[in-house]
């Protein structure tokens, strides 16, 4: 489960085009935060991703990356052109087939081989149409589904949705939001070949029905268990209240929220999932946002700030440039629990915070958004400086936001519990943390 966001220049308060996601997992599933530079293939190689191998093309991009740590693909990314991309799980009529490129594989091969948003889209969907999509998603459950795609770069974006072989695109103007489910109806731009010839022939549009894709291709009884349009659609509200022109921060509160609701909990089975992700039990909001992602994209050059962390209600956004990485995202997480990575060591807070997450957000929020507009402020001066000055602020910047992360350790740590957590929620924590071996 995931929610992305665009805003097209001509709606930003920065005059370049803003994109954000939040990137929900398995709560155990660690987010990794790498770049890759650009490099050359030779005239044969080969590509392993993360179910099939394909052919390599000659040259790929550099790359800044957020994915789980065990697929090849990436749940939001950007290149050295200046393009952005990231997916969505969508859940579609379409007949499941032999195991094919993960929707996160064609993020990381468009993102590898585009130049503009264009581009990428076509490279997402010819790849789509000679591969196919589809195998095992999930590292602890049976998951498969079909994929939606927010493709942008500095002077356009697009909403790329697809079922099987077959897609849609539109193109955005002002923004736009996609989250778990199908939301492209009859307003598209291009189409595949078959994208309604196939439904129709299958019974599932009627001969007076529109070429409407979400009519013919959602499954219903999945998309409506993940909450999938009620996100999507608090997502369109939020950027509808927002001051117009939309800035940074107000993608930030988006990725931030938990709904209108002061008395919200994470441990209350009976809300569906918030935008800002927190697991319940494995059957009922199984997922949590285990990393996410603002990009300011620019022709000059696009800034970044990731949190590489679960919960972003929680985390600093720490600023990034391709060729900027802050060393502190290393070492990479892998599935067990470490002391020196950064997405386990944040966990001790997260998970540890969670019967109190309320009362410490209360606590935190206004210094959290306040060091964050800091980030944004301080990044958005560098753009233009040299690689190595970028890389000693980059530096600088994460290390100030670790010492942040700890002062809100040391404020949990007096912050009295009000109330008892439910018992059946503190028990599936409880045993998700013995399997990873975390102990908070």
């Amino acid at each position: 489960m995931c929610d992305t966001v665009v805003v097209t220049p001509e709606a930003s308060a920065t005059g370049t085009l803003l994109f954000a996601k939040n990137s929900d997992r398995e709560r155990n599933e660690a987010h990794q935060v790498l770049s890759l530079p650009a490099a050359r293939h030779g005239p044969r190689a080969r590509l392993a991703c993360t179910r099939i191998e394909i052919e390599q093309v000659r040259e790929t991009r550099a790359l800044l990356l957020a994915k789980p740590y065990w697929i090849w693909g990436a749940e939001m990314g950007a290149n050295d052109a200046g393009v952005v991309i990231g997916n969505e799980a969508l859940f579609t009529q379409a007949t499941a087939g032999p195991d094919a490129l993960l929707g996160m594989d064609l993020l990381r091969l468009a993102l590898e081989r585009a130049e503009t948003a264009q581009e990428a889209v076509n490279w997402i969907t010819g790849l789509l149409e000679r591969h196919g999509q589809g195998g095992l998603a999930a590292v602890h459950r049976d998951l498969r589904y079909d994929n939606g795609f927010i493709v942008a770069d500095p002077t356009e974006a697009w909403v790329l949705e697809t079922a099987g072989r077959q897609w849609v695109a539109r193109r955005v103007q002002g923004f736009a939001a996609i989250s778990n489910a199908v939301s492209i109806t009859t307003d598209f731009d291009a189409a595949s070949a078959e994208a309604f010839s196939e439904p129709r022939a299958r019974g599932w549009l009627g001969a007076g029905d529109p070429d409407d894709f979400a009519l013919a291709w959602t499954d219903p009884e999945p998309t409506a268990r993940g909450n999938g349009p009620g996100r999507c659609r608090r997502s369109l509200d939020l950027l509808a209240r927002c001051s117009h022109p939309i800035g940074p921060q107000d993608l930030l509160t988006i990725l931030r929220d938990h709904g209108d609701d002061a008395a919200w909990r994470p441990d209350d089975l009976s809300r569906p999932s918030t935008l800002c992700m927190h697991a319940a039990l494995d059957d009922w909001r199984p997922s949590q946002t285990t990393g996410a992602m603002l990009s300011i994209v620019d022709a000059r050059r696009s800034s970044h700030f990731l949190t590489g962390t679960a919960a972003p209600c929680l985390s600093p956004f720490r600023p990034a440039w391709i060729d900027a990485l802050p060393s502190g995202f290393s070492p990479l997480p892998s599935a067990q629990a470490d002391a020196s990575s950064l997405f386990w060591r944040h966990e001790r807070l997260h998970r540890r915070a969670l019967d109190r997450l309320p009362e410490l957000l209360a606590e935190i929020a206004v210094e959290r958004d306040e060091s964050d507009a800091l980030r944004i402020a301080i990044a958005q001066s560098m753009r233009d400086a040299p690689q190595t000055e970028r890389q000693q602020v980059a530096e600088q910047v994460f290390v100030a936001a670790e010492a942040q992360v700890q002062s809100w350790m040391q404020r949990l740590d007096v912050l009295p519990r009000t109330r008892d957590p439910d018992p059946n929620w503190q028990a599936a924590w409880n045993e998700h943390s013995k399997r990873c071996g975390l102990t908070v």
